[in-house]
């Protein structure tokens, strides 16, 4: 599973490690203004994005969540699936919209097949989305709170889950932090990373002020590659 977090005190840093149990992922650096890691699906071959940033310092991901039976994928003229809405959001395609709630509110978000994901959008500005596919949206501004934390559970069903060590264990760093700052992101990634089943495979920190991704593979947190836009 996977941990994902927003701390908008000094500056606007979000980061997130990616645990996998054994799909196939690549960073996709091809659009020089995007910085996204795409998961494969082994039955078309097809590279699909899961998450990432954009040089106008707009995140988002794509967390597994259990499934409330709703959300369910389908087609129509104003449904996005959530991997799709991934890839709009980090080209910008909002259908001519530049008002990031607007076009979450305009369209109904729901599941690809066989999968149920909950996403974390947050922009330059430190505002933060949450869409639940099925259960609803969260919008949390700059000013609500220091920072805003999002692991495998819903949000909108219960807003904090103490069962959760890699929540818990996350606010608690976060609490500690008097003056946060890259560094310091990194170091929360590393005491949350997993190595079982789900292992740490990849992990990013984006600084707003510096316009910058810090990231490495494998929870190996003393070669920490960057990435500049």
């Amino acid at each position: 599973m996977c941990t994902s977090f927003i701390d908008r005190r000094n500056d606007i840093i979000t980061a997130m490690n990616f645990d996998n149990n054994g799909m196939i992922f690549s960073l996709n650096l091809k659009n020089p203004q995007i910085f996204m890691v795409c998961i494969k699906d082994e039955n078309n071959g097809r590279n699909y994005p899961s998450f990432g940033v954009n040089s106008n310092g707009t995140f988002i991901n794509s967390l597994l969540v259990d499934s409330n039976g709703k959300g369910l994928y389908k087609r129509g003229k104003n449904t996005v699936n959530a991997v799709k809405l991934v890839q709009n959001i980090l080209t910008g395609n909002m259908g001519g919209m530049n008002d990031l709630g607007r076009y979450i509110e305009s369209v109904e978000i729901v599941n690809v097949p066989n999968i149920s994901v909950h996403c974390m959008i947050t922009d330059k500005n430190g505002n933060a989305y949450v869409i639940e596919p099925g259960r609803g949206n969260i919008y949390s501004p700059f000013n609500e709170s220091p920072y805003f934390i999002m692991t495998n559970f819903s949000l909108i069903d219960n807003r904090t889950d103490n069962s959760c060590c890699r929540y818990s264990e996350t606010e608690k760093l976060l609490q500690k932090e008097k003056s946060p700052d890259v560094n310091s992101a990194l170091r929360i990634l590393e005491r949350v990373k997993q190595e079982e089943e789900w292992k740490t495979e990849f992990s990013m920190v984006y600084s707003q002020k510096e316009n910058k991704v810090y990231y490495c593979y494998n929870a190996d947190f003393k070669n920490i590659l960057e990435y500049k836009f």
